[in-house]
């Protein structure tokens, strides 16, 4: 199935809940004139910050497969981007190991048409280290890795446990920064002390408190930056199978940050009661004129939180809210929402 429009037409489906207290009139001004110049065959993800208080939000948009890339590229004003989003939807091109580019979109400022993003790409198993330091990252990050950062870059990867993996790399370049990102897939928080004090032991006393917030997460990723060292930001996120109404422990992690301080109340109560559904018959008034009237659903779910940690402030924490088309039984799913509206 085939869905026309563009990811605004999603927002507008979502209107009632892009409200006080995770949203704030201008930040849902902001997302809407950002999606207008997105797909709508597409699933977002939206990333709000847990501390009281207006934030911004932030937009992600995840591609899952290599024919989405081809629009987006003509559409980036990034030359680099366009090469590296063309690479990919060709088949005999280097990077099928691949299994999904995800595109982050910062809305701190008024969007501009489509701006830059940061670029994130999902490997699948099995990639080699080589391949990642030599192909991946330069076609992400427009440039090589410089000698320090190489070696710090391999340093990571050679001590990720046979427990873990590598599961994303991110080029930071839209931020004006030189680092890259690694994410690691499958370290409990005894596993990420153990991880940081091989790579870097400086880091672990202001991780140690995060990562014990995590303590009986499921799905537990590290996140860190590099440039010519680790850079002093570490990241710690974690989710579950199930959505809150079947998972209670999704309200302990977030009782545990209300009480750290890192969380408001009334965005935690926020937060867990986004997942969801809309369809043409619950939201006549805001279904996209395309695709049919009652073709599918507007799916809401609970992505994941997320800790940063800095050695010079507090821990902030994020959520990330993902929504997006799923189609109706029979047809093909589009989004990791489709294949997990069994778990709501």
């Amino acid at each position: 199935m085939t869905f026309w429009g563009d990811c605004g037409d999603w927002l507008t489906v979502l209107g009632p809940h892009l409200v006080e207290p995770l949203f704030q009139p201008p930040a849902v001004a902001r997302l809407h004139r950002l999606a207008a110049n997105l797909p709508g065959d597409c699933s977002g993800v939206l990333e709000l910050r847990l501390a009281p208080g207006p934030s911004v939000v932030d937009l992600s948009v995840p591609l899952f497969s290599p024919s989405q890339a081809p629009p987006l590229a003509e559409q980036t004003s990034s030359p680099h981007l366009r090469s590296f989003l063309r690479g990919w939807s060709d088949p005999a091109g280097p990077f099928h190991p691949l299994s999904s580019v995800w595109l982050e979109f910062d809305l701190d400022r008024e969007p501009q048409g489509l701006p830059v993003p940061i670029v994130c790409a999902k490997l699948q198993p099995g990639c080699r280290e080589s391949w990642i330091l030599d192909c991946l990252i330069p076609a992400l990050h427009e440039r090589p890795l410089s000698p320090a950062q190489r070696r710090w870059v391999a340093l990571c990867l050679q001590e990720i446990p046979a427990s873990a993996t590598l599961l994303y790399v991110f080029s930071l370049l839209s931020r004006g920064s030189e680092a890259v990102r690694l994410e690691i897939f499958g370290l409990d928080p005894a596993g990420i002390r153990g991880y940081l004090e091989r790579v870097d032991p400086g880091l672990l006393p202001w991780v140690r408190e995060a990562a014990s917030l995590f303590t009986g997460v499921e799905r537990i990723h590290l996140s860190l930056d590099i440039g010519a060292e680790i850079l002093p930001r570490i990241g710690i996120e974690g989710s579950f199978a199930h959505l809150p109404r079947r998972e209670p422990r999704w309200k302990e992690l977030f009782d545990r940050l209300v009480d750290g301080g890192l969380c408001a109340p009334e965005k935690r109560d926020a937060a867990l009661a986004w997942p969801g559904y809309d369809s043409f018959w619950t939201a006549p008034d805001r279904w996209p004129a395309k695709p049919r009237p009652a073709a599918g659903y507007c799916v809401r779910r609970l992505s994941h939180v997320k800790v940063v940690c800095r050695p010079d402030r507090a821990p902030e924490a994020k959520v990330y809210l993902m929504f997006g088309p799923l189609v109706r039984p029979g047809a093909t799913a589009s989004s990791p929402a489709s294949r997990s509206a069994s778990a709501a």
